[in-house]
């Protein structure tokens, strides 16, 4: 990796304009990394446009810079390098315009185990998040991280390692995690306005969906789904689901849990992992991809055939286990 971080760092010696860009549906781990660089960069005096196609979520919000990030591509501009960040192929980012286009280079930084290696640069290695990657490579550019980079940072990480608790947090974790403590973040503060603040939206699309869960497999799969009309009934966004995956996992005996959503006449699929199975491999067979215990699918199917075809798959994948 030092090799390749030393390919970025002399490659940034003649750039001038930068674009970093997340995937779709970011989450905290692609919202933090993005911030978290982007903020370097900017100290280095590079231009730095940062893209996130479905803007941030409202939890992430508090972050430094998260008011710079934009929407929409500005026309006609080109950039001397694009960092593509913890996306497995460079189709996640959901932007209409080819990236080849816009772009002489393009550096890819990503943990996911089924990363294409779509860069011209590919920073990619198995870490708990992108922002043990991002963290490396900021600490070859600067010998201290300030406050705010450092919380983009940590946020990044105890998204991805549901606050430390999952399998993919390593010593290195708790290491990094310890140093940007020293830079004077609260993680008090943090993991509160993640984890102990919800809406009144937000409570009651939670509740109307859970009141829909449906089991197969002797109650080992359990899904729900979200849509329009419902979201409506609640005064909801879809940003108000975010988690509710994440509790039909916890349900006692339940190994692999599924989260449907309607969205711009399309179905996003979430699913998690308890134990043995490998949700990348039921996302695979969709076009989806991610981590083995937690993968996303976009499918243009009703919510209805969605679940059929989702449920079943997860149900092979449950069987071939014995």
């Amino acid at each position: 990796m030092e090799a390749t971080l030393n390919k970025v760092k002399e490659l940034l010696k003649s750039a001038k304009t930068i674009f970093v860009a997340s995937h779709v549906d970011p989450d905290g781990d692609a919202i933090g990394s993005m911030l978290a660089i982007g903020k370097v960069l900017e100290k280095q005096g590079k231009n730095v446009t940062l893209f996130s196609a479905d803007g941030v979520p409202k939890i992430y919000r508090f972050l430094d810079g998260a008011e710079n990030v934009v929407k929409n591509i500005p026309a006609g501009k080109i950039f001397d390098i694009a960092f593509i960040l913890d996306s497995s192929d460079i189709s996640r980012i959901g932007s209409p315009i080819e990236l080849r286009d816009i772009a002489k280079m393009i550096v890819n930084i990503d943990h996911h185990p089924d990363n294409t290696n779509f860069g011209d640069i590919n920073c990619v290695k198995p870490t708990s998040s992108t922002a043990e990657i991002i963290y490396e490579c900021i600490k070859s550019f600067m010998p201290v991280i300030d406050q705010g980079t450092a919380e983009s940072l940590y946020t990044a990480i105890i998204t991805d390692t549901g606050n430390f608790r999952y399998e993919n947090t390593s010593k290195t974790t708790f290491m990094i995690a310890a140093e940007l403590l020293e830079a004077g973040i609260s993680t008090h503060e943090i993991t509160s306005r993640i984890y102990d603040v919800k809406s009144i939206p937000s409570v009651r699309i939670c509740a109307m969906s859970l009141l829909n869960l449906k089991f197969a497999a002797g109650n080992k799969i359990a899904w729900t789904s979200v849509d329009k009309r419902m979201l409506a009934e609640a005064g909801a966004r879809v940003e108000d689901t975010i988690g509710i995956v994440d509790i039909i996992r916890s349900i006692e005996g339940v190994e692999v849990a599924i989260f449907f959503r309607e969205e711009n006449g399309r179905v996003k699929i979430n699913l998690r992992a308890k134990n043995k199975v490998n949700v990348s491999e039921i996302a695979k067979r969709f076009g989806g991809g991610g981590h083995y215990k937690a993968s996303g699918i976009t499918m243009d199917d009703s919510i209805g055939k969605a679940e059929k075809l989702v449920v079943s798959e997860a149900i092979k994948q449950l069987d071939s286990l014995g």
